[in-house]
């Protein structure tokens, strides 16, 4: 399964390294090699591979553990299978999207292929995330007895036997096969992706120099109109803008994925039944609501890059004699309303598969709505304020403002949010029923204030500074 995960996001990274990526034309006039641009960014596609396969080297290591062998051979052996199993990963990854590009379906419909198969890959990753989550015996296996192992898959068999038996012929005449496969996939990567890849490259740089000038011309004439008609352009200018496919893998990701994992994942594993939930709780669902929120939301979603899309055409814009403060309100609207569907269609199958009374329901899904909408104001005006319009990678705007610190602010929403709400859902349980009323009242103004208040803010420190 950790297997499927690593070609899944392989899948999307490869692309976006080597396909989406429009640092070419700063490589080439530099003193480096095709094949010396190519393995560096090897490295890099191994390096943000590498925490889908971990478990497997932490399951190579305890396998040998079990099987009695010497500690140090274990480690020896398992660290050469891990190295040989992520590269033959990767480059068979890379021979797949070499070999999708070149399907007349993809050229034709580059874009709509691209879409759908990056939304293949984020459900994918998600259909496994649950499997394994789903994957639990105990319930089944008597205390005292060992849980059954499952049936070794054929072709990495030769691993598991080699780490059974480190002396057996057969199992490293396995290995030997595998090493034959990536000499051979090594072989088509070299002769035939990479140059492949740099042509293709070469020929995407002239199309988008084309297309920007065309673009150009499309805004000068189709932003002289009545207002109504000037925000139905704005949108679809927006709603082109948003169709680039690791922009539309990052999105599913964020909003899919990671809260498919806190909302469904329990109900598959353990099934949950919130139909007895009484009304006493209506502040608690509204306060989980806007606290789950802020999972949906970072730094690298639609809203924290909606401005700095328009590249070179924002300057052209901003030129223009209408009203930017229209313009950007109009693409904020736009991008909330994006950033508020998935999250609402996902909220919605968790009220009815978990068959959530109607109100409490609703409440959960207007403390989402309004979380949202808070947010959303914060990564707007971040992405105004961080504006960078020369980017040749969306992993640039994504790494604004430091990596870390936005898996921190995640995590920590996550721990905060947990904890309130266990505190919430305790007072609720063991308080009498007056204080039970001032604690539903004080936990429903959380959000609400905070929303205000956030929205005063901005309109005070960023929407009134915009030109009319």
């Amino acid at each position: 399964m950790f297997i499927v995960m690593a070609v899944l996001q392989g899948f999307y990274l490869i692309y976006n390294l080597f396909y989406e990526s429009k640092d070419l034309i700063h490589y080439l006039p530099l003193p480096f090699t095709g094949s010396e641009v190519f393995t560096a960014k090897l490295a890099v596609l191994a390096l943000l591979m590498l925490p889908y396969l971990i478990p497997v080297l932490s399951l190579f290591l305890l396998l040998g553990q079990d099987a009695g062998q010497p500690i140090l051979i274990t480690i020896i052996i398992s660290f050469f299978l891990f190295l040989l199993l992520i590269v033959v990963i990767i480059f068979f990854s890379v021979i797949l999207v070499h070999l999708i590009t070149k399907l007349a379906v993809f050229r034709k419909n580059k874009q709509a292929v691209t879409t759908t198969l990056y939304t293949l890959s984020s459900l994918g990753m998600t259909a496994v995330i649950l499997f394994i989550s789903s994957m639990d015996q105990e319930a089944d296996i008597p205390y005292g007895q060992v849980l059954p192992d499952y049936r070794v898959i054929l072709f990495v068999q030769s691993f598991h036997q080699v780490l059974l038996n480190p002396l057996s012929l057969n199992a490293w005449f396995g290995i030997f096969l595998w090493v034959a496969l990536l000499a051979i996939l090594a072989l088509i990567v070299f002769k035939s992706a990479v140059p492949g890849f740099y042509r293709e490259e070469e020929l995407d740089v002239r199309a988008r120099q084309k297309k920007a000038k065309n673009q150009q011309k499309d805004h000068s004439t189709g932003l002289e109109k009545p207002l109504i008609s000037v925000n139905r352009t704005l949108w679809k200018y927006n709603f082109g803008l948003i169709q680039e496919g690791t922009l539309i893998m990052q999105h599913l990701s964020s909003s899919i994925v990671f809260p498919v994992i806190i909302l469904l994942g329990p109900i598959f594993t353990n099934g949950i039944y919130l139909g007895d939930m009484t009304l006493q709780y209506w502040a608690l669902f509204f306060f989980a609501g806007f606290a789950y929120a802020f999972l949906t939301l970072s730094a690298t979603s639609i809203i924290g890059v909606i401005i700095s899309l328009d590249r070179e055409n924002f300057m052209y814009l901003k030129s223009l004699p209408f009203s930017m403060k229209n313009y950007l309100k109009q693409k904020f609207l736009f991008a909330f309303i994006v950033e508020t569907l998935i999250p609402l269609i996902l909220g919605i199958v968790f009220i009815f598969i978990a068959k959530l009374p109607l109100l409490l329901g609703v409440l959960f899904l207007a403390g989402l709505i309004i979380g949202i909408f808070l947010l959303c104001h914060h990564y707007f005006a971040r992405d105004f304020r961080l504006l960078y319009l020369e980017w040749q990678n969306l992993t640039e705007l994504f790494n604004r403002g430091g990596v870390f610190i936005q898996f921190v602010s995640l995590f920590s929403s996550l721990i905060i949010g947990l904890i309130s709400i266990l505190l919430i859902n305790y007072f609720l349980n063991n308080l009498t029923p007056i204080w039970q009323t001032i604690v539903s009242v004080l936990t429903a103004a959380i959000p609400i204030l905070a929303c205000v208040s956030t929205v005063k803010w901005y309109n005070k420190r960023f929407w009134s500074h915009l030109s009319d």
